[in-house]
């Protein structure tokens, strides 16, 4: 297939192109650089500008890019309507016209995050302002009927960024760190996405998809948990509140998980576990800190 990775440069997009290209797909990115660094696999397109983008001729597009910080969304709505909702809308229904497929990446927080394990038909139901624009933009996408899919996501760790990885090196470093004990997430490894994605490509089914990790752990969790990898005690992780540090109530999520029995039964997926997760993606860092402490 000819696949449109609309934010190529991406976490997700910038691994699921050569993921693409090894399965013998064509896949092109867009990005918001002017100048990109591969102008043969690269087109310009930018989700907050209200100028029409030229689209090569495409047989699928996975719709990677997102506003997604929960913050910049409360206090820019209107950017991240356009980001999140109106543009994305617009290049799907281009696509969608001329006979190809969409594929939308989504977020656990269509639903209220009160609860573990939303299964894809549960009823929407979003407190922040992120969720209600995934929300927003589910609903109008799938209402486009056939070609129309979305993928639902938990929190992709990735080893050299995030929360997660600053904690590596703080902790590291022998110094104590803060991490929230009312906020939890369901950590998910960046190869189960790409590997989602393109079994729901490959398959040509339509409707809603979740991946999710098995469980929800909160961020003190986690933290204790790297700090005992590393070696150092985990006295130095000091459990905070969330709403106690800025946090609108709205934007605390006590459960991310989400069921992932459509895809299990399409891929044979198996939701890891959140510690094995963690160990995974962050081994290569934690062993680096733990020599550190060593030396």
């Amino acid at each position: 297939m000819r696949v449109l990775v609309v934010g190529g440069d991406s976490v997700i997009g910038s691994a699921l192109i050569p993921a693409l290209r090894g399965r013998g797909h064509s896949p092109t990115g867009t990005t918001r650089r002017r100048t990109p660094i591969n102008l043969k696999e690269t087109v310009f397109v930018d989700l907050a500008s209200d100028e029409s983008a030229a689209l090569p001729d495409t047989d699928a597009m996975v719709i990677c890019a997102a506003m997604a910080q929960f913050a910049e969304c409360r206090t820019d709505p209107e950017l991240a309507r356009r980001v999140n909702v109106t543009k994305p809308l617009e290049l799907a229904a281009r696509i969608l016209s001329n006979g190809g497929r969409i594929l939308l990446l989504s977020t656990s927080a269509v639903f209220d995050c009160l609860s573990p394990l939303r299964k894809p038909d549960a009823p929407r139901s979003p407190r922040a302002v992120y969720g209600k624009l995934k929300a927003e933009a589910e609903i109008r996408l799938l209402n486009c009927g056939a070609g129309a899919s979305v993928l639902r996501l938990t929190k992709v760790l990735r080893p050299d960024s995030g929360i997660l990885a600053a904690w590596v090196e703080t902790l590291g470093l022998g110094q104590t760190v803060e991490a929230f004990e009312d906020h939890r997430f369901c950590p998910l490894p960046l190869h189960a996405v790409i590997d989602a994605i393109i079994a729901i490509l490959e398959a040509g089914e339509d409707g809603i998809f979740q991946v999710s990790g098995a469980a929800d752990i909160s961020y003190g969790d986690a933290a204790r948990l790297i700090a005992a990898r590393i070696g150092v005690p985990t006295v130095r992780v000091t459990g905070v509140r969330a709403v106690d540090r800025g946090i609108p109530e709205s934007e605390v999520t006590p459960y991310t998980s989400l069921d992932s029995g459509r895809l299990a039964a399409l891929t044979g997926f198996v939701p890891p576990q959140p510690f094995a997760v963690i160990d995974k993606v962050f081994q290569s860092s934690i062993a680096r800190a733990r020599t550190r402490l060593r030396e």
